[in-house]
């Protein structure tokens, strides 16, 4: 038998494991769309790192502990190492098999990249008009953040991070088209590290009565979005309503779409990473 034969995996004899299956995503949105409300309905005992300042739109939530990382002088570059530490100390503990959480929030990315750039800023005393960044300091900026991110999707948890949509020119087809609000080549390379992408919207009726929405499945000028979980759009049809008065809404409305009740069976599989 052929030695790749042997070593490669047959695709239609194998089925996501609800045991082990980790959501990794990216809820992008404007302000007010609800993105921060919506990614706490990740399972379980949650700690949200909470980037932005604002965690008081999910003060009350059960379940829910909220680390702080917000430094107020916005040319200071203490809040990004606070939150490397932050990650050093999470990594200790998830070897050490003693963290709590289930899920771990990233509240908001696009302060990330602000705040990162402080960091980079310290590289080179060099300054662009008026004091801004100049050439050199975005390529450390865009590693630095890269890195971050790509280390937390392998910890052994449901992660989830928040972060802007913004309007860019495709320069192939010449179309505007949204992108993740970061820095650079990160705008394309960034929704393929998630296997969960979805736009969060506020939706406002003519009676007045708020509703809020994802979108899972892009096309157009928001092609980016996607979901692994629901393969060929065979668990769900878009928009996806959100109901914060239901017990299952979010996160586990769809892992219950996906997985019915065998998701909540996962194995104690995270003792290292």
């Amino acid at each position: 038998m052929s030695k790749i034969l042997e070593r490669s995996e047959d695709a239609a004899a194998t089925q996501l494991d609800p045991k082990t299956y980790l959501i990794k995503a990216y809820l992008a949105g404007d302000s007010g769309s609800g993105k921060t409300q919506a990614m706490v309905t990740m399972p379980g005992r949650k700690l949200l790192i909470d980037l932005d300042n604002r965690a008081e739109t999910v003060v009350g939530t059960k379940n829910l502990h909220i680390l702080r990382c917000y430094e107020a002088d916005p040319r200071s570059p203490k809040a990004w190492m606070e939150l490397l530490n932050i990650q050093k100390q999470i990594i200790v503990d998830i070897k050490a098999n003693d963290f709590p959480f289930e899920s771990i929030i990233y509240d908001g990315l696009t302060m990330m990249g602000r705040i990162s750039m402080n960091w980079a800023l310290l590289l080179d005393g060099k300054r662009g008009l008026g004091g801004c960044p100049a050439q050199q300091h975005y390529l450390p900026q865009m590693d630095n953040l890269a890195k971050f991110v790509l280390s937390s999707l392998t910890l052994p948890r449901h992660i989830g991070y928040t972060g802007h949509i913004e309007l860019h020119e495709d320069m192939e087809d010449g179309k505007m088209k949204f992108y993740p609000k970061i820095t650079g080549k990160l705008r394309t390379e960034l929704p393929n590290w998630f296997n969960e992408t979805y736009k969060c919207d506020r939706v406002l009726a003519i009676d007045g009565k708020v509703s809020y929405r994802w979108l899972t499945a892009g096309s157009g000028r928001d092609e980016f979005f996607k979901s692994s979980l629901n393969t060929l759009g065979k668990y769900w049809k878009d928009p996806i309503t959100l109901d914060f008065d239901e017990e299952k809404v979010g996160f586990v409305d769809l892992l219950n779409r996906r997985f019915g009740e065998a998701w909540k069976e996962r194995r104690d599989d995270t003792k290292a990473i």
